[in-house]
Parts: structure tokens; sequence; C-alpha cells
């Protein structure tokens, strides 16, 4: 059967970021996690230079992190490390006004005006702006790149954000456009998808979603006739400088939406030259669900953005410098740079000597930078900012506390984990033999039970956050409908742990393991791999520290810790290798869809093949509710129900205690950015 996605509502925009570093703010536009979501938050601007302390070099602004992007495609890049070098090198249409996550400005765009139907959204475009190469960017240019990333998409890329507007409510690929042409003729798209189109789609056991092979098959003239009738939702004029675009319906958060990196505007030319898509109505199934390792800018960049993109040495660095032919006053910084450095004794040993300006500090090490900060800021969130006093002039360091975070590092099972050729060695044998575990071992619900309850929230908080953190009662976060203190959540319980290990029946004999005199998990044990991405000894602690637990109620029960480079990590999880794995999202638009739709319909259940038909229902109901109260009633039902059946295990959300050197100026602290905006920081 077709993969179900349901996505955006009416009402909110959900867009997540797949993070890399987790529990701590990240900074992006995204979306999904990203990374990284540092533990470094945004210095406050002040006017006075910190007493004594000043840059090694005020020109440069050096970040020390670990992982690296996964490409540098702004349509198919979903992370936030590459996120953070996309919203720096390119630009979209609006931006986020300030620290405000639900207040927008134009960027790219000189105006815009929307409809009084709510369905065209028109723009005026600066003129005279130009992309690093020196080519002009013109109206056919913005239409150009939005085509070109739904006509791409993709499960792997965000495109999905924008399809919905464009199409209707619960479309999220262009395979869905393609199969209702071809099921009702390109005629039915004319108006967008509806839902009985949708739903007869469904239905059918052949589906064209991430299958480029089955795309290129299809009646030429069908492809020719999608891609044509995605044209026709815009209207440019590039001597005048506009874009008109017309919705499927009114989306009123549709400006949020293409605030994303994903919305950037691409120059067609250049990327024509590189080998990507030329724009051609005739070719574009080539190049739809393209995999970063297929992309021929995978590594180039060409964006109208303050920074260009230097280099990127695979493993060691990335460095942007500034465009001094910036459209608006070129940037304070003349250049920037993020070192992969992922032993926290190294990137420490740089803090501390001066030659890195912030950095990704776990939540374990805070302790050892708390001894280097001379400024303590808290977050006024009647200001929207923090407040600061120095509480040593002789130590180089600000201290910024106490925001809410919008990043959690979470624990996914998979349901059905791919085991191609049974080469994949994170199930150990593949089998239920001691050695190994079967590919649907995830699949039994005592068994996602049983770890819920080896997994221990308060030496996690204790020990790693040093108390400044709240175990996660449900999917959504604290101050937003669907969150509520009384609503069913799980504890540790090693002796409850035990009980479910042992009513089980992974062998699937009808007889619960603890019983099974032919051997089941409880006598036989398994063995297999819990992955992470590399540096991040916040997520390795989670995978010892559930490991060890398991291990205590039953020797024979081994979990092993592997680390993996980050765009490996992300590969793995991608074609779902990972039984069991440790990742973080960052929310970009503060709404409950936010949470529940990654987590329980696309990105992440996708990847964990878990069954979502059940959460469908609810998650449609409350994203179309528009009052709060009767929103929190339908969540508190879908809480249940992942409390009765998890997917896997809700982690634990931190407030900021982050690092920057005392000498950095004009920080933006909107949390939607992936990491840092280089354009308005200085220093001193």
């Amino acid at each position: 059967m077709r993969k179900l996605f349901y996505l955006l509502s009416l009402l909110v925009v959900a867009s997540m970021i797949l993070s890399a570093c987790g529990g701590a703010p990240a900074t992006s536009a995204p979306a999904a996690t990203e990374e990284p979501a540092p533990a470094t938050e945004a210095a406050p601007d002040e006017e006075a230079p910190a007493g004594g302390i000043t840059a090694k070099d005020p020109t440069t602004f050096v970040y020390v992190t670990f992982g690296e992007p996964d490409l540098l495609d702004p349509a198919l890049d979903y992370e936030t490390a590459g996120g953070e070098i996309l919203q720096n090198v390119y630009e979209t249409l609006v931006t986020y006004k300030g620290n405000s996550l639900s207040e927008f400005e134009p960027l790219l765009a000189e105006s815009y005006e929307i409809s009084e139907d709510g369905r065209t959204y028109s723009f005026q475009l600066h003129q005279g702006i130009k992309f690093h190469d020196g080519a002009d960017m013109t109206a056919s240019d913005v239409s150009y790149s939005f085509v070109r990333g739904m006509l791409q998409g993709g499960g792997s890329s965000p495109q999905f954000l924008i399809v919905e507007p464009f199409y209707g409510v619960g479309t999220t690929d262009i395979s869905e456009m393609v199969e209702v042409a071809q099921m009702f003729g390109l005629e039915a798209l004319a108006d967008g998808v509806s839902t009985e189109e949708l739903d007869a789609i469904n239905a059918d056991d052949v589906s064209l979603y991430d299958d480029v092979e089955a795309m290129q098959a299809v009646d030429p003239e069908i492809l020719v006739g999608v891609c044509e009738d995605l044209y026709s939702r815009f209207e440019v004029d590039d001597s005048a400088g506009t874009v008109n675009m017309t919705l499927a319906l009114p989306w009123a958060p549709f400006i949020s939406t293409i605030a994303g990196y994903w919305s950037s505007a691409m120059d067609q030319d250049w990327v024509a030259a590189q080998g990507g898509w030329d724009g051609s109505c005739e070719t574009w199934q080539n190049f739809y669900a393209m995999q970063p390792e297929n992309d021929p800018i995978y590594d180039k960049t060409n964006g109208t953005g303050p920074f260009i993109l230097d280099r990127w040495t695979p493993g060691e660095e990335l460095v942007m410098v500034r465009n001094d032919n910036y459209w608006r006053e070129p940037a304070k910084l003349e250049r920037v740079v993020i070192q992969q450095v992922d032993e926290w004794s190294t990137r420490f040993a740089m803090l501390q000597a001066g030659d890195a300006d912030a950095g990704a500090v776990p939540v374990e090490n805070r302790s050892q930078m708390d001894a280097l900060v001379g400024e303590v800021c808290n977050w006024d969130t009647a200001a929207n900012d923090y407040a600061c006093e120095t509480t040593d002039d002789s130590k180089p360091f600000r201290v910024t506390l106490g925001r809410s975070t919008n990043t959690r590092s979470d624990i996914f099972f998979n349901f059905n984990v791919a085991n191609p050729d049974g080469s994949n060695t994170y199930l150990g044998s593949g089998q239920l033999d001691g050695n190994g575990i079967p590919v649907d071992f995830f699949s039994d619900v005592h068994v996602r039970k049983a770890f819920n309850y080896c997994f221990d929230w308060d030496t996690y908080i204790g020990d790693i956050f040093n108390g400044e953190a709240i175990q996660s009662t449900s999917l959504v976060i604290e101050d937003m409908p669907g969150w509520n203190a009384d609503d069913p959540y799980y504890s540790f319980d090693l002796a409850k742990c035990e009980e479910e290990f042992k009513l089980a029946d992974v062998d699937k004999d009808g007889i619960p393991a603890g019983e099974d005199e032919e051997g089941d998990i409880w006598t036989t044990g398994f063995r297999m791999s819990g992955t992470y991405n590399q540096g991040n000894t916040t997520r390795q602690t989670l995978v010892e520290l559930l490991s060890a637990n398991i291990n205590q109620v039953n020797e024979l029960f081994i979990m092993e810790s592997v680390g993996l480079p980050w765009p490996a990590f992300l590969r793995s999880l991608n074609a779902r290798l990972a039984p069991i794995f440790f990742v973080g999202w960052h929310e970009d638009i503060h709404d409950p869809h936010n949470w529940y739709v990654p987590y329980l319909v696309t990105f992440y259940a996708s990847r964990s093949s878990v069954p979502n038909d059940k959460y469908i229902p609810l998650i449609n109901a409350g994203v179309l509710e528009s009052d709060p109260a009767a929103r929190n009633e339908i969540y508190r039902e879908l809480n249940q129900l992942v409390y009765d059946d998890p997917p896997g295990i809700i982690g634990v959300l931190g407030t900021t205690h982050g690092f920057m050197h005392r000498s950095v100026k004009g920080v933006n602290y909107n949390q939607n950015y992936s990491n840092l905006y280089y354009y308005p920081i200085y220093k001193e």
C-alpha cells in the first residue's frame, strides 16, 4: 500500500527540521530538525564593549561543532547543518521579523499583497538584485525555484510544505498529482486535488511516491501536463519584477511557509549549467526524488545572500566569505568558519583560548564553560529578549539562560527494518537467536512498552541536564494545545520493564515470552545496535543509559552504541536501516501539528514504518479545529493512543544554557533559524 502522508492545515503550518545537536535552541528557516541545534544561544546586542574582552580576529566568526550538511541544495536539504549555510547564502521572498515566530517582513520582495479571497499572493521584487555569479535575479528565477522544488520533491525533501497550499489539504508530493491526472485526467488538477481523489489514489496499490523509475515510465503527456499545470499557478513579469502565485485555496500560513530556506530563489541558468533541471516540462521526471549523491549542486551554491560559500572540506570545515556586492549593505563579518571538531575536549580548548567564538556545548559539559562566564543573561519573556548583567569583567563568555527550547532529542522504534540481502548489521544476525533481532522486533507493543519503562528520565535530567529540564509527557511541548499535566506518561520502573518483556511474543507463537518453554525473547535474548549522530555525546548517553537498564533487567539483552557521521546517520534513517535511533527535531512553527504529524504520520513515521491510520482522523480533526479548548480535547485522545501504543520514547525539554564570546554582538535570536544568521553579527 502507498504511504499515507497528512501534513499542514488551513490554520497552521507545520515544519520540522531534523536536528543533529539536541537539547538547545537552533536558529533557522528551517523544519527538520539542521544542524546543529547547538548548545549555544545567540548573544545579546549591547552598545558598550565588554570590559577588557576583545576578539582575536574581529573580521572572522569561528563556530566549532560536529556534524555537517547533508547537501547544499535549498530545495532538497532538510536538516539544520545545511540549513545554516543555506539561510546565509540564499534568500527568500520574505523573512522573520526580529525575534518573532509569527511576524514577517519582505526580503527579496520589496512588498507583497494578498487577494481578498486569500488565494493569490502578489510579490513586487527589489530591482537590481544579483546572484553571486553576477547574473540578475528575475521573476522567472523565483517561479522556477518554486516549480523545481515541488517537481523534484520526494520523501526526503521539505517540499511537502509547499505542495499542499498549491494543490489542497492532504496533498504532499507531486507524485499524487501525477496519479490523479492518470486516474481522472489533467483537468482534475485545475482547482486542486479533492479529498475524494486523494482517497481514490490512496486505495490504489500502485504508487509513484519516491519511485524514480516508475515516474519516468509515466505517459509523457501526463508528465508534461502536470508540469505545465504547476507553471500556470505562477504569473511572472520580468520587466516589472512581479510574481503572482495562485493557491488551490486560501492558506493563512503561506507567508510563514515560504519564509523557510527551501523557498530560496535560485538562478535557473546556473542550475542548468551545473547539470540540474533546466526548467523544461519534458525532462522534470528525470530529477524527481533526487538523492544527495545524484544532485549536481550537492556542494555548490549560487545565491543572493550576504555570504558566499568559499569552500567545504568534508570532515574539516566549511567557510563562507562576505558578499561585497550584496544588494543591501554588506555584512560586518568578512568570514564565517564552521569547523568540524567531534571531540568536546578540543572544542573546549579552542573556546577557552579564544580561537572559537561559539560552539556546540554538550549539556554534560556546561559546567566547564560556566567557569568562563563573565556575563549572565536571563530570558525576559515580556521583552522577547535577554536581560544581561556583568558578573566578572575579566571572563570572556556570556551565558544565556531560561528560554524555553523548541528542540528535543527522542528515541524512535522502527517497526519494519529494511534488511536488503540480509546485510543490515544493525540487526545483528537478523534472527531471534540471541545474536540479533528480526526486522519486526519493535512491532510488538510489549517490547516498546518495556523499553519505555526501562528509560530513566530522572537520571538523564539530573546527570546530563543538571536539573535544567523536565520530562515531556506528550509529543507536544508545554504551552500549546495537546499538553496536559494529567495525561498518562511512562516513568522508570524496572519491574514493569521486566513484566512487559515477559508479555512480548516476538516469535509470534501465541505464548508470552515469560511462559514460552520453546524459547522467546526472555530466554533467548537479543543483540542489536542503537544509532546516534557521531559527536553528540548527549545522544550517546541516551543510548548507553537505556542499554544499561535493559541489560540490568536481563543480561541476555544487548544494545550496542553506534555513532555515525551526520550524513551517514541520515542515510541510515532514510533507508530504514536503524531498528532504534536517537535523534532530535527542531520546531519551526509553534503549534501541536508541528509535533504530531512528523512523529506519527510523515518524516519519522515513514522512516519507522509506524502504522498511522489510527492517528490520521484525530490529527485531521485537531488541526482543522479553530477553538483551542476543543483542539486540546482532541489531542488528549491522541495522547492516550500514543501512550497505549507507543511509537517511541519521548525525551525531555530543557531551557537555554548557551555560551558565546562577549565580543560578539548583533545576533538575531529567532529560534526558527538553523543555528545562526550571520548577516547582523559583528565583533569588537
